[in-house]
């Protein structure tokens, strides 16, 4: 986190730094089951349930860009446990702050180029794709992508417009994809 503020700073942004835990703008559940419903003791992860978006939005009117580490507080539904935070998955976390956000876009940085339709054949490339064609064929997604691919899916559930994985190791992507280009494009 330091490290992403301290770049970002380098290059004359207003990078802040914050958890999720602060202002309890992200809420977690303990995770104690699987996908399949198997219980299991993970420790101390979560489930992002809610998000409060007050701080970031503070943070955003003063001119401050927030950088979010996916630490989450603890909450049963009513009470907040402040004691220990919970680490979540961060494309899920920031999944839920774009969708909290109403965000127009959200960008997904991963070690390939988008989403293919036939890993590994980089010809398979999906530029473009919908949230309804995408939730039909999520479950042909393994490893890595499997998440990305829910994250996505769930950033336009919970209200963001589009959603763009690029190649986070080239820094041209980046600069295309907040140009409108590049990657796979998941649209509402």
């Amino acid at each position: 986190l330091r490290e992403i503020v301290g770049h970002l700073r380098a290059h004359d942004v207003s990078a802040v730094g914050i958890s999720g835990r602060d202002g309890g703008t992200l809420k977690a559940q303990l995770l104690t089951t699987l996908v399949d419903g198997t219980e299991v003791d993970l420790g101390r992860v979560g489930e992002v349930v809610a998000v409060d978006i007050s701080l970031i939005k503070s943070l955003l009117q003063s001119n401050f860009i927030p950088v979010i580490s996916p630490i989450a507080v603890e909450f049963d539904g009513e009470i907040e446990f402040a004691k220990h935070g919970l680490n979540v998955n961060a494309d899920l976390a920031a999944a839920a702050i774009a969708g909290e956000l109403d965000a127009n876009d959200l960008i997904f940085m991963t070690d390939v180029s988008g989403i293919y339709r036939n890993w590994p054949n980089e010809d398979s490339l999906i530029e473009k794709i919908s949230f309804a064609e995408l939730n039909e064929i999520k479950g042909q997604f393994d490893g890595g992508m499997a998440p990305k691919v829910k994250a996505c899916l769930d950033a336009i559930s919970k209200g963001a417009k589009q959603v763009r994985i690029i190649d986070g190791r080239n820094p041209k992507s980046l600069s295309d994809a907040l140009h409108g280009t590049g990657g796979t494009v998941v649209s509402a």
